[in-house]
């Protein structure tokens, strides 16, 4: 973990989670094919064991990054209501979950700009609105 965050250095690759997902593929791979090689009651429940070996594998983190963006909406509307005047705090409702997780890395302070180029549609990518980000919040507590 680094202790200062870009743009160009937020993206994380989880190697470990990757090596085991290719791991519990290729032993699901190489069950598959001692199945086909000599049939058996024993060998196809061992295909799908493996195989559902692979689905726990992926659904797994998939549910902890839906939880991680539920939680990512919630603060950015609680920090969006802090930060933002009243009289704009009906565009919090506008914005989409992927803008929300992309304005997270904003500072307080330059959030209002940032929503406001979101809402008028000057910025329409979630790499766009990060690019946009000039005080970078880094976020080093992800899934």
């Amino acid at each position: 973990m680094t202790t200062s965050q870009t743009y160009a250095t937020h993206r994380q690759l989880p190697l470990l989670y990757i090596g085991c997902g290719v791991a519990l593929l290729m032993q699901a791979g190489y069950l598959l094919w001692g199945a086909v090689r000599v049939p058996s009651c024993g060998a196809w429940l061992g295909v799908v064991a493996g195989c559902a070996l692979v689905v726990v594998w992926f659904r797994a983190r998939r549910n902890a990054q839906i939880m991680q963006d539920r939680i990512i909406r919630l603060e950015m509307q609680v920090r969006l209501r802090l930060v933002l005047p009243a009289e704009r705090h009906g565009e919090i409702a506008k914005l989409t979950l992927p803008q929300l997780v992309a304005l997270r890395f904003a500072a307080d302070a330059e959030l209002p700009v940032l929503v406001g180029r979101v809402i008028a549609g000057e910025l329409t990518s979630n790499d766009a609105i990060k690019q946009a980000v000039r005080e970078w919040q880094p976020d080093h507590l992800r899934v």
